[in-house]
């Protein structure tokens, strides 16, 4: 089953992205042989459950002295999105 999961942190998102991609989180999803660039502060998995997405995020945040303020994660299920321009 797939998630996404999004969250607020007051610093070091770089550093945590690059910690949760150690866990198999991207920040794009292919579709139609296109990448779906995700919102900021979103990732994806392709086979986490939400509850296993909240624990890696408060595992890697606590680890990395951050601060998680808000984090929802969900079942990546039914969608519509727009194929955003790459983040930076």
């Amino acid at each position: 089953m797939a998630i996404i999961i999004t969250y607020d942190v007051p610093s070091k998102h770089t550093e945590l992205k690059k910690e949760m991609a150690t866990l198999g989180y991207t920040k794009t999803i292919t579709n139609q042989g296109k990448p779906i660039n995700l919102p900021n502060t979103t990732l994806y998995h392709p086979s986490k459950t939400a509850d296993q997405a909240l624990a890696d995020i408060k595992s890697k945040t606590s680890a990395l002295g951050i601060k998680l303020e808000r984090c929802v994660a969900t079942i990546w299920e039914s969608w519509a999105a727009i194929w955003g321009d790459p983040l930076n």
